[in-house]
Parts: C-alpha cells; sequence; structure tokens
C-alpha cells in the first residue's frame, strides 16, 4: 500500500528553489526517521516503512514529494482477526495519524499545535480516545496519536524535520499534498513542535545494610569514596556527618583491608541511556580493621 505527500520549506533564501544540501540531506532522512519511528510505534515490528523521494519541485521554494510503502513482515491476517484490523495496517493511516493528510480529526501535528509547548496536567484514556487537559482546556484525539505524543523517538526525529526553518531566510515549513497544505508551521511555531527533555523515572529507592573495602577517599565537599563491595567499585557519597568529622580530626585511620559496614540508600533511575544507579552512605554502622588477630570463639 502507498501514499503520497509534501514537504515544503519556503522563505527568501528559496526563492530560486534551491536549498543547501547540509540543511537538505539532514532534513530528508529525518523524514524517514519519523516516518520509520512512526511505523514503529503504532504497529511494532509487524511493518517495515518504505520511504521514496519522487522529485517534484514548486517554484519560488522547495517542495519534496515523497511516497510511503508499507510491506507486511508476516501475513497480517493470522495476526489480526477482521479486516478493519488490517485496513489499518496502511501507509495512509500511518500519514492520517501524523497529521500529513487532510483529516477531520486531530493527526500528531494538528494536536502539537494545540498544546504550543505547555506542560499537559492531566490525560484521561478510555478505549481509542483520550483526552489532553491543559490549563481548563481540552482536547480529544485517538489513543494512537497519544502513542505518537509520547514516543520519544517520534519526536526527536519531527523536530530534525523541522530543522531548516531555523535557518535565516527559511521561514516555513507545511505537509500535505501538491493541491492542499494540510499543515503549516512558522518559525515563530516551531518551538510547540520541539521534543521535551525526558525526565529520568525511579525504578529503586532503597535503603540497606552493606560492607566495603576502600578503594580511595575523597577528603573535598562533594566529592566521592571509592567503595568496593566485593563483586564492583562503587562511588558513593558520604552523608553520615560525624563519621566525616571524626575522619577530619584524624580520630579515625584507614589501613588496607579495613571494612566500613554502613546503612546505604541505593538509588536507581531509567535514563534516556539506560539504568544510572547512586549510592548514599547514610551511616556507617562500624568501622573493621583487617585481620590482624586471629578471631577466636566468644572474642
Amino acid at each position: 500500500m502507498k501514499a503520497n505527500f509534501r514537504i515544503t520549506y519556503d522563505g527568501p533564501a528559496l526563492a530560486s528553489s534551491e536549498m543547501d544540501v547540509r540543511d537538505l540531506a539532514p532534513a530528508l532522512l529525518s523524514v524517514g526517521d519519523l516516518l520509520e519511528a512512526a511505523t514503529k510505534a503504532l504497529y511494532g515490528n509487524q511493518i517495515t516503512p518504505q520511504v521514496n523521494v519522487k522529485g517534484s519541485f514548486k517554484t519560488g521554494c522547495f517542495g519534496i514529494d515523497f511516497s510511503l510503502a508499507t510491506d507486511l513482515l508476516t501475513r497480517i491476517k493470522d495476526i489480526f482477526a477482521s479486516e478493519p484490523a488490517t485496513a489499518m495496517a496502511n501507509a495512509g493511516a500511518i500519514l492520517t495519524m501524523l497529521g500529513f493528510v487532510y483529516r477531520s480529526k486531530p493527526g500528531l501535528l494538528s494536536a502539537l499545535r494545540w498544546i504550543r509547548g505547555r506542560p499537559i496536567t492531566n490525560v484521561e484514556a478510555k478505549g481509542d480516545v483520550a483526552v489532553l487537559h491543559i490549563d481548563g482546556e481540552r482536547l480529544q484525539i485517538e489513543i494512537d496519536v497519544l502513542t505518537l505524543l509520547r514516543d520519544v523517538s517520534v519526536r526527536r526525529a519531527f523536530e530534525k524535520v523541522l530543522s531548516p526553518v531555523s535557518q535565516d531566510g527559511i521561514d516555513v515549513f507545511a505537509v500535505g499534498s501538491d493541491s492542499e497544505i494540510v499543515e503549516r508551521i512558522t518559525k515563530d511555531q516551531v518551538a510547540w513542535f520541539k521534543s521535551p527533555h525526558q525526565t529520568d523515572v525511579v525504578l529503586l529507592d532503597d535503603v540497606r545494610k552493606m560492607a566495603f573495602s576502600i578503594v580511595s577517599l575523597a577528603f573535598k565537599e562533594d566529592n566521592k569514596w571509592r567503595l568496593y563491595d566485593g563483586a564492583a567499585t562503587i562511588h558513593a557519597s558520604i552523608l553520615d556527618a560525624d563519621f566525616i568529622s571524626r575522619v577530619d580530626r584524624n580520630l579515625v585511620s584507614f589501613a588496607k583491608g579495613d571494612v566500613l559496614v554502613c546503612e546505604v540508600r541505593v538509588q536507581q533511575w531509567q535514563t534516556e541511556s539506560g539504568a544510572r544507579t547512586e549510592y548514599d552512605v547514610v551511616r556507617v554502622l562500624e568501622h573493621r580493621p583487617s585481620g590482624r588477630q586471629i578471631q577466636l570463639p566468644g572474642l
């Protein structure tokens, strides 16, 4: 199945219908990335998109015609039980949810225009419909549009598609067909479509008892000690003020093989690059010198 659409960049710098290849090439690649990310977000790995440039240009600006084709990796009728589900898995549906072709319901571009970079205060999702709430206003969208709105890869790719509009002399991005413009984004509106910074999500916050040998100490404020738990070396902040005070006054000395038994707060976050772990020694329960004496029962 195929669907066609046109992306146009306009502005004084494009009056001759020419565009710097250094601006064009990343934008073209980002269109492919956007459609690939949208396809994966909506259909997983069941469909692969193929994006082709058709090479038709509009005088006085720089327009690029694309065709989007989708190919089923498996027999879709074996995956879905009904013809309506099969009909959804086509290029037109992907472009519709993105808002690249005309529709009566808001697609991703329309939803982002309504949001205008404001923080969403609440989302109600029920069945195939979701309602966004911002500053007492509400917008009803389809669940598939919400999926695209939340997908980091989709949002980042679309931000890159708009990147030429940040250049001097390029003022407008438009998408639609050769006969009509469906969405038009001007330079002063580009900020509305930026991908929001992804916040880290807390996965674990636990206080536990752990024992460490000391690899290296840090005596500057906010520096972390390197400690070895018998399996791996970690960097830990020492929050036990009384223990640090005794170390600063030379009331505590350390030798190779010494062990600290500590109360440790372990926090883990899911970040853009994966898991991140931080260790805070809340309290040093015991400082055990290295085994220089033979242990005897009762002692």
